[in-house]
């Protein structure tokens, strides 16, 4: 995306994407500083990733000790990549927002995260909540400011670019309205997916037990139940970054009275807890040792090259089913507007006719199809957009 940008491409216009804008800024920013490659991106995600390392310890610390803090930040070091989190994702890009949110218990900052990504609406009812119904009002009054300030002040930056329109439909008219019940969004991925997600959790929850809070907007337990709907619709094990920071959080908080679950349980608990662990860092080596950066595999680098030698680069090229990275290696821009053509875009009512009608006005006649999987009607990858389809056969 940040490519595009740079190439002139209008967010929300000549770029579908259905999030706020918070972080394609944020790299949009950040290339322009270091410049547009893979290991740009690769520093700015270490970065983050180091940024909420630290985030971690210094709060567990804070609130209940320094040997809280190296738990907390031990426990999250060993669970965070095995949850895919060593890539830069609309989640993890929230999670030192949420962070502060949580140890200054200041709804104020849950607004930038919801500029990165809306879940982090799940979270404002923690951040309100306090023994005093005076302060919950004030709370409410900052949760309020804030949103309106990123909302408004986002809003108006999108009016001076003459996009206002086509940013409030696909960032909230359709992210809240439509997208959660387009055909093939809704993937809520299978038993032994959650099985192996929700483990560690559940394990922690056993442990912790039930305790008296007189503040649960203090405990990052509940933050943490909060967070894991930021993997619904669409299930994916990066989705649980913010609920495995709070997770981290959680086991920080019960070291200082770690005497107490110095029980058969807890030691029992704790070597499952050991065996899952050792469990999925086998299937996550097993999967990516000496493996080449995802979307970066061989065939997309093979796909580039070709496309490189075989169009014009004053030209638009249309890829059909195939992964956008491929623009950027290959150093061409697609017809306006670009989207990833997943069902959830194309079978709105109507677009894939405003689609063909607009690519018909740029004279598009560079098209290049990889082959579609079988794995279902609406499965990215084996979804074939029929209209868009009729118009790219008589363009071939």
């Amino acid at each position: 995306m940040p490519y595009l940008m740079k190439n002139g491409f209008e967010l929300y216009r000549d770029m579908i994407v259905p999030w706020t804008p918070g972080l394609m800024w944020i790299l949009n920013g950040w290339f322009s500083l270091v410049g547009l490659s893979v290991d740009g991106l690769k520093l700015l995600t270490w970065g983050t990733i180091a940024g909420i390392d630290s985030l971690i310890y210094c709060i567990a610390s804070k609130k209940w000790g320094k040997k809280a803090g190296l738990a907390a930040l031990t426990f999250f070091v060993f669970l965070q990549p095995v949850f895919d989190g060593n890539g830069m994702w609309f989640d993890l890009a929230a999670v030192p927002f949420l962070l502060l949110a949580f140890y200054w218990r200041q709804p104020l900052l849950l607004a930038p995260a919801f500029l990165v990504k809306q879940s982090a609406i799940w979270l404002s009812p923690l951040a309100l909540l306090t023994s005093e119904k005076y302060q919950i009002l004030l709370k409410l009054k900052y949760l309020i400011l804030g949103l309106a300030v990123v909302i408004g002040g986002s809003m108006a930056w999108f009016w001076s670019r003459g996009t206002l329109n086509d940013y409030w439909f696909w960032a909230y008219d359709f992210a809240f309205r439509k997208f959660p019940e387009m055909v093939g969004h809704r993937d809520l991925g299978n038993w032994r997916l959650w099985i192996l997600a929700l483990a560690p959790f559940v394990l922690v929850w056993v442990i912790r037990g039930t305790r008296s809070i007189r503040n649960i907007s203090g405990d990052p337990f509940y933050w943490t139940i909060l967070a894991i709907p930021f993997a619904l619709p669409r299930f994916g094990l990066f989705h649980f970054q913010p609920a495995i920071v709070f997770l981290a959080l959680t086991v920080g908080s019960l070291i200082k009275s770690y005497k107490s679950y110095k029980t058969v349980k807890a030691y029992f608990l704790l070597s499952l807890f050991l065996v899952y662990l050792g469990f999925f860092w086998y299937r996550t080596i097993q999967n990516q040792w000496q493996k080449p950066d995802r979307f970066l595999e061989a065939e997309v680098y093979q796909l580039a090259a070709r496309v490189g030698l075989e169009t014009k680069k004053e030209e638009p090229v249309l890829l059909v089913n195939a992964p956008e990275l491929v623009y950027v290696l290959a150093d061409r821009l697609p017809p306006k507007p670009w989207l990833t053509q997943f069902p959830w875009f194309l079978e709105l009512p109507g677009f894939q006719q405003d689609l063909v009608a607009k690519f018909k006005q740029q004279n598009l006649d560079q098209v290049f199809i990889t082959p579609y999987q079988n794995e279902g009607e609406f499965v990215p990858g084996s979804y074939r957009p029929k209209i868009l389809l009729e118009y790219v056969s008589k363009v071939k």
